[in-house]
Formats: C-alpha cells, sequence, structure tokens
C-alpha cells in the first residue's frame, strides 16, 4: 500500500519547468532519501504533495488524499521546510499554541516532550533567534500531531552536532521504527544512510532513478581495467566514467546489472572490481541525468 504517488507531475515557476513530468510511489512505512542537486526540483515537489502549491498537470495522492486546497492533506502530515520560519514577534509556547489550533490530532503532551529532548525553551522568543532554534522549533511542529507522512526538507540544517545526533539516530529512527512514511532530503545523505530503505534520485525536475539501500550498498563497486583497444570506451547504461590515463579507465557502476553489462560487454582486459562505499556511491547518484526506476 503507497503512502504517496504522484505521476508525471509538472510545475513552472517563473517561466522555467521545475516539474517535468516527476512520477514515483512511496510505500507505506519506507523511510527514501530524495538525493538532487540544488534546483532540481525537491522542494517544489514537497510543496506539490503538501498541496502548498498547485500542479500544472498530473495526478497526486497523499495518503488516500487528493489536493484540492482544503488543507486535509497538512493534517495528516508533517512537513520541515528547508527554511524554517516564524513570526518573530512570537515566543516558542505561543507558536505551538497556534499551531494546536490548527490540527485537530495536536498533542500538547507530545510538543512538550520533544521540546525538552531538544532543549528548546518554550519561553523563548523567536525574534533574533538562531538557525538551530528555528530548526528545533519546525521538528516540534512537524511531529506534535502525530503524522502518518513526514516530508523533510534538509531537517538538520543549522541544529550542532549533538542535538542532529539525536534527530538523525533518535527520531528519524523512531519514525520509521512506528512504520510511518518518510521521504527527505539532506545534504549528508550518508549520515542516514543507516535508517533509509531506499534512495531516489531527483535531476531536471523529475526522479530518475531510484534504489534499495540494500541493493546499493551490496552492488555499488567500482569496475576498472584496460581497454583492449583504443576505441571509445563502452557507455554502459549505470556506469559512471571516473576517467583514467591512458587504456586504462574505471567506472563507478550503481547496480548489479550494469556491472554484468559492463564485465560481460568484452572491452576490458583482466577487470578488476571493488566495493563502493556508500558516501560515494551516493555522490556519484549525482551523476545520473536519466534513466529508469531500478
Amino acid at each position: 500500500m503507497n503512502a504517496l504517488t504522484f505521476h508525471d507531475v509538472t510545475r513552472t515557476l517563473g517561466g522555467r519547468r521545475v516539474l517535468d513530468g516527476a512520477s514515483g510511489a512511496a510505500e507505506q512505512g519506507k523511510v527514501i532519501g530524495l538525493l538532487g542537486r540544488n534546483g532540481e526540483g525537491k522542494t517544489t515537489l514537497f510543496k506539490v504533495l503538501l498541496d502548498l502549491l498547485a500542479a500544472d498537470s498530473g495526478e497526486v495522492e497523499v495518503l488516500g488524499l487528493r489536493p484540492d486546497g482544503s488543507g486535509r492533506i497538512r493534517q495528516t502530515t508533517g512537513y520541515i521546510p528547508e527554511r524554517p520560519s516564524f513570526h518573530s514577534f512570537m515566543s516558542v509556547a505561543e507558536v505551538l499554541a497556534l499551531r494546536a489550533s490548527l490540527f485537530h490530532k495536536w498533542d500538547a503532551s507530545r510538543a512538550s516532550a520533544l521540546c525538552a529532548r531538544l532543549g528548546l525553551d518554550p519561553a523563548t522568543r523567536l525574534e533574533g533567534a538562531s538557525k538551530g532554534t528555528l530548526g528545533k522549533l519546525a521538528w516540534v511542529c512537524a511531529a506534535a500531531h502525530d503524522p502518518a507522512l513526514y516530508l523533510l526538507d534538509e531537517p538538520t540544517s543549522g541544529l550542532d552536532a549533538l542535538v542532529r545526533e539525536e534527530v538523525l539516530s533518535g527520531l528519524v529512527n523512531e519514525l520509521g521504527e512506528a512504520g510511518k512514511t518518510v521521504l527527505v532530503t539532506s545534504h549528508r545523505m550518508d549520515e542516514l544512510a543507516g535508517l533509509l530503505d531506499e534512495v531516489w534520485v531527483m535531476a531536471g525536475g523529475r526522479i530518475v532513478a531510484a534504489y534499495a539501500l540494500d541493493a546499493l550498498r551490496a552492488d555499488a563497486c567500482v569496475v576498472g581495467g584496460r581497454l583492449r583497444s583504443a576505441d571509445a570506451p563502452p557507455a554502459v547504461p549505470g556506469a559512471i566514467p571516473l576517467g583514467g590515463e591512458g587504456l586504462v579507465r574505471s567506472w563507478a557502476v550503481l547496480d548489479r546489472a550494469a556491472r554484468e553489462r559492463l564485465l560481460g560487454c568484452g572491452a576490458l582486459e583482466s577487470p578488476s572490481v571493488e566495493p563502493l562505499p556508500l558516501d560515494r556511491a551516493f555522490s556519484h547518484l549525482l551523476s545520473l541525468k536519466g534513466g529508469e526506476l531500478r
């Protein structure tokens, strides 16, 4: 059963096609990392899924609901924006009281417990508050109504190392164990590797590839060898050229099928295969510009 699906979604902003036929489906209870460079459409996709922006075309369904401008999707979704902002004239307690009036399932005791856990003083005034304070408050606002789905856009941005560790190893892990569905973007995706079930790659306003983390961890490797001739090296889908010197070349390979195609093409003499650490695999995933879901 899918917690969210979107198909062929487009959205133009400022004359630019930010989403260009984005499609994907997140199974209920999965923790999914959304990986992509700045400007590829991740934040816009989140806003369309939240019904904060209307898609120009395409289909969206979130927790059985279709966007209609009513705010129903927000009631069952926890959202942390990339740059949290709140009314600067308020205190943390006043922001939480306002949120309590807006969310039907708001749990004040849960909000208080999260504040204590994150070291967030409800009496803190938000005028001049640090990025870390705003980030902690965003977490409380996202989780106090115990939503079934979390859309987290750089959720550890601005947090100090200790709090970031608490968020990553504590909160996100607990969400996954509780059967919540999580879609998260992060420039520190390697820190989330132990928590993710899948990673999606976004480029050019589309989801261009999706990998199960267990498979990526097992199959990602570097294939190297000497070309049998000076002809152009083989172009194998899923194998990313890393360069080389003369006839000696290497590729980052992200799945078993691509590895077998590269090894089986006959272009390499005595090829070698070495494991590729996940942090480097994530870096190479950003090089993908097209392809099919895996």
